[in-house]
């Protein structure tokens, strides 16, 4: 797995939040500004930011909010690509584009399931 000045897994965490979580939560995963996992559906919905860790449903979880965090991945991503949340619903990261997008992939990924370094900025539809 690469990234972007370190082979191995890294993260640049600068800024969080306290989200208490309207669903239950996986570490590692996109995290809407309603407490849920973010989707494509905008407002309260958006990606806010990245879980540190699992969360029930009640539970006030840290979400990573400035520069980069590890995400889980839905699909395998090239280094530099943009990132979007899942069409699953997961949370876990996708193949973005310039039209709707979260972040930008600082590490690659071969397939799903596995951690890429994300830099996060905010949620883009066009």
């Amino acid at each position: 797995m690469s990234s972007q000045n370190n082979s191995g897994l890294q993260h640049q965490k600068d800024d969080a939040v306290t989200v208490v979580a309207t669903a239950v939560i996986a570490v590692n995963r996109i995290v809407a500004y309603d407490g849920a996992y973010a989707t494509a559906a905008g407002g309260v919905h958006d990606a806010q930011g990245v879980s540190e860790m699992d969360g029930a449903i009640g539970d006030a979880i840290s979400v990573v909010t400035e520069y980069s965090y590890l995400v889980e991945c839905s699909e395998a991503i090239a280094f530099g690509a943009y990132v979007k949340p899942a069409t699953d619903g997961t949370g876990r990261g996708a193949v973005g584009t310039l039209a709707d997008h979260c972040g930008r992939a600082l590490g690659a990924t071969a397939s799903a399931g596995q951690l890429f370094e994300m830099q996060i900025v905010k949620h883009i539809h066009a």
